[in-house]
């Protein structure tokens, strides 16, 4: 949060320096233009066009139906992709979303992350909360035949309790936002994740 206030008077200090009357920055006339050149063409020369049309690169983003979302309890984000190539495709996720990896176990399918599921406001109030740390969330990957099923739980609930305590002594337990994770993954693997 310090970083977005310090970003926000950063960029406020070089508007107000951007500013600026001098005519001398407007004036283009003493710029450099280019050179005019003669056609060695005879002009009885037939043109050819070229009408043949090149085909457009289209980089499609997301997964679209290849991943679904499931609301049991508890919910889980299905991808229909092997495990590596759905590993690949979550760590893709994850970094476009800026949720940082605190450490990963590939063999026993773990991905451990911190994740504040508050949303901006929420996250200015908090600014006032100086000790208020980001909450620790546990990805599973597991193999489901052709598909790839992610879960989300809290990391070690009772670990965090404690280290989330108050200047008056009593600990809080942290916010359960896995829920609101594996959404904002979805939504992320479903419009976001380039490739297939």
């Amino acid at each position: 949060m310090r970083n977005l206030v310090k970003i926000l008077l950063l960029s406020s200090f070089l508007l107000a320096c951007s500013t600026t009357d001098n005519a001398h920055y407007r004036d283009i006339s003493t710029l450099e233009r280019p050179p005019v050149m003669a056609s060695s063409r005879p002009s009885s020369e037939q043109r050819v066009t070229d009408d043949s049309v090149i085909p457009k690169q289209t980089s499609e983003k997301g997964l679209g139906t290849a991943v679904y979302l499931r609301t049991e309890t508890p919910a889980q984000l299905r991808i229909k992709q092997p495990v590596e190539q759905a590993w690949h495709t979550l760590n893709q996720a994850l970094e476009l979303n800026d949720i940082k990896i605190t450490d990963h176990e590939r063999n026993k399918g773990h991905i451990y992350v911190n994740y504040d599921g508050h949303s901006l406001f929420d996250g200015a109030l908090s600014f006032l909360n100086a000790g208020q740390k980001e909450t620790s969330y546990l990805l599973s990957i597991v193999a489901d035949g052709a598909e790839t099923v992610i879960s989300v739980s809290l990391n070690g609930a009772s670990e965090q309790s404690k280290q989330a305590s108050n200047p008056d002594g009593y600990y809080e337990t942290p916010d359960d936002a896995s829920e609101a994770l594996l959404k904002k993954l979805y939504v992320t693997l479903r419009d976001d994740v380039v490739g297939k």
